[in-house]
């Protein structure tokens, strides 16, 4: 496994638990969009807004299992994460999280470029 991803899907997971938009942001690709559980494909500069607002609220993220491959652009992470988070206003809630993510060079450096969530 190539260790740069790895600690950048956990350097993602970490932020996003902590609600560091700051963090998220220097992770995130320019064009990153989230494609929530529901469909609903978020792009990232809303994404950021309703962590910010605290519309989406992060707990914790506690990693049970990850795989990386390469692609031809890059890596594609699955992960699979327990993630306690309130959204839109809903109760606390844990969530068991599946993520594929798409992480691509940008200017340079590993970025996320997108994350596609579902429940496993």
């Amino acid at each position: 496994m190539n260790d740069d991803i790895l600690n950048l899907y956990r350097a993602f997971n970490i932020a996003m638990a902590a609600n560091d938009t700051v963090a998220l942001d220097q992770l995130l690709a320019p064009t990153f969009t989230l494609t929530h559980m529901t469909g609903y494909v978020q792009p990232r500069r809303e994404w950021l807004h309703e962590i910010q607002q605290g519309t989406m609220h992060y707990f914790s993220s506690v990693e049970d299992h990850v795989t990386m491959v390469t692609t031809a652009t890059g890596w594609q992470v699955t992960g699979q994460n327990r993630v306690v988070a309130s959204i839109h206003g809903s109760r606390q809630h844990e969530w068991p999280l599946n993520t594929v993510m798409t992480v691509e060079q940008v200017a340079g450096s590993w970025q996320v470029a997108a994350a596609v969530v579902t429940t496993y």
